[in-house]
């Protein structure tokens, strides 16, 4: 049986608090599914487990990750839920049951796997993040590969390594360089290329939020409108709708109160800093 209640834990250097409400401000209008959620924790843990305990043959940049959750926060219509293949690959060499398995290897997960072949390379790399053993079934049992925690990993891997179009992470995002416009080439040619770098640039900010690194945010006083409003929201426990009004500022001015802020009921840089120390335990 496997799970994914790692997701769930606390990481050193990782709020993973930090992480999904920043993103659930930005990409789902401060209210996220189940599957969303799950999506985002999934992709979370797959990071923390990768960098902290299989470092360094399996590191990931921050700018691999913000890639691949745009393509994935693309590729499923904003759902972030796996997919199966419409036809489940009728009409393809690869929708044939294989004899050996009497398995079916159609497209499935994120960013969808497809042959035999792929869900082979795929068993070599993902790995337990409960057990850290490589015992992922995906070739016996290729519906795993919609289980968010596996899915996410496929993604990582093959886009890593690429397994879809022959292009990987690594030929556009270095050190040196972050090429999230051509990165779109690792899945699908250009198509929608700077919608999705947009997206890239978006889950990298809540990645470094996350790490404990500063990041743009707009004053945000009464009448503000906006992510940053959201936020804000979230944090607070008030209905994220985006806009500034008596109740988020109510509940603002009870805040810096309680922390020995001027209560102003405006929020700027001094406020920001404390509520991320508070709320997301980063400083």
């Amino acid at each position: 049986m496997f799970n994914n209640k790692q997701c769930r834990k606390r990481h050193s250097g990782f709020s993973g608090v930090a992480f999904l409400t920043h993103m659930s401000a930005v990409w789902f209008s401060g209210r996220t599914s189940d599957a969303q959620v799950g999506c985002l924790a999934g992709f979370a843990a797959a990071y923390a487990v990768y960098n902290a305990v299989l470092k360094p043959d399996r590191h990931i940049p921050v700018s691999w990750l913000a890639y691949v959750l745009a393509t994935t926060y693309h590729e499923t219509a904003f759902t972030m839920q796996p997919i199966e293949e419409y036809g489940k690959g009728a009409g393809h060499p690869y929708g044939d049951r294989d004899p050996e398995t009497g398995q079916t290897y159609y497209g499935r997960g994120y960013v969808q796997l497809t042959w035999k072949e792929n869900y082979q390379k795929a068993r070599d790399v993902v790995v337990n993040l409960n057990t850290l053993a490589y015992d992922v079934p995906l070739v016996r049992q290729p519906d795993f590969a919609l289980t968010p925690w596996v899915a996410a990993q496929v993604a990582i891997n093959g886009m890593a390594n690429g397994w879809f179009t022959g292009k990987k992470l690594a030929d556009y995002l270095t050190e040196t360089q972050t090429d999230y416009v051509n990165a779109r080439r690792i899945i699908n040619g250009t198509d929608k290329a700077q919608t999705i770098a947009a997206y890239a640039e978006e889950a990298e900010a809540a990645l470094r939020l996350a790490h404990g690194e500063g990041i743009a945010r707009s004053l945000v006083q009464m009448g503000s409108q906006g992510d940053d409003v959201r936020e804000l929201q979230l944090m607070l426990g008030c209905d994220a709708d985006g806009v500034a009004g008596n109740a988020t500022l109510g509940a603002l001015t009870d805040f810096q109160r309680r922390h020995g802020l001027d209560a102003d009921g405006m929020c700027g840089a001094q406020t920001w800093a404390v509520l991320d120390r508070e709320i997301y335990g980063i400083s």
